[in-house]
């Protein structure tokens, strides 16, 4: 909890505020002090109303947390993420060996689970390592448990979705939108979930899952893509294009093909990459 306290003086010094100004009637500067310190902690409400005091949402706080300490955030780590992009399986390989141990000696679920999503990620960068299937139903139960899907369930779903089978992906698909109606009351967190229902959308397309694709278009509509997010929006218009096509309307076909010359001009060539790719799994090109 020690990081937390450093991240909340870093912003109070930032916005040249006292401790005095900062603790109000919530808490004695001295207490406060200990916070930011790492001896003690503060309760939520006060804790709560410090960042109040320094016009600073909770959510922002959270995001000043992240980018300084992202490492220890599994869901935000550059380490893993640079280890996906450079297919290093000796470093999931390692990861799998270190939260198996920690598994063992303390019986987490939370390290249970990451063990599974790492074999998925390892996987991911060696398509030889072969998930097993344990694994696959440690990530379905636990997603399945959670009654409120928040961030962490959302990054679970995101990295492990292509190497669960297409009715998991239905059953879970579901339960994405339906169990994220308290989280996605944010315009960021609704952002996170619609992108995921995106990507699975287009999962199960690349499957031939036309019913799957369309429930799930259906859930991104209700949705409703923020008319500022240009790339979900653009995103969402080639998976229907792509869905058209797939039922014999050949004008999909040149929906898809807008979407490419759009993201061409817009020079985002890896999503142009993409387009060929989906492409060349349903045409002749």
């Amino acid at each position: 909890m020690s990081n937390y306290g450093k991240v909340f003086k870093m912003i109070r010094e930032s916005k040249n505020m006292s401790l005095k100004e900062v603790a109000g009637d919530f808490v004695t500067p001295a207490q406060l002090s200990r916070f930011e310190n790492g001896k003690s902690n503060l309760s939520v409400d006060t804790f709560f109303h410090c960042l109040e005091n320094m016009d600073v949402l909770q959510g922002e706080f959270s995001t000043f947390y992240h980018s300084y300490y992202q490492d220890e955030d599994i869901r935000v780590s550059v380490e893993i993420r640079q280890a996906t992009e450079n297919h290093n399986t000796s470093y999931f390989r390692k990861k799998i060996k270190e939260y198996q141990q920690r598994y063992e000696e303390n019986q987490r679920k939370s390290d249970r689970v990451l063990i599974a999503v790492f074999y998925v990620m390892l996987n991911r960068c060696d398509a030889n390592q072969k998930i097993p299937e344990e694994e696959k139903q440690v990530i379905t139960d636990y997603l399945m448990s959670i009654d409120e899907w928040c961030f962490y369930e959302l990054w679970i779903l995101g990295n492990c979705s292509r190497a669960l089978s297409s009715k998991t992906i239905e059953i879970l698909g579901n339960e994405l939108f339906h169990r994220t109606q308290f989280y996605n009351g944010i315009d960021e967190n609704r952002r996170r979930v619609y992108r995921i229902l995106l990507n699975i959308t287009s999962q199960v397309l690349d499957r031939k899952e036309d019913s799957i694709a369309a429930k799930f278009i259906k859930y991104i509509e209700r949705l409703d893509i923020l008319e500022s997010d240009m790339f979900g929006r653009l995103q969402l218009k080639f998976i229907k294009g792509q869905f058209s096509y797939l039922q014999g309307n050949p004008n999909g076909l040149e929906v898809m093909r807008e979407c490419q010359r759009i993201a061409e001009f817009l020079e985002c060539y890896d999503v142009s990459h993409q387009i060929d790719r989906s492409f060349s799994l349903i045409t002749d090109m």
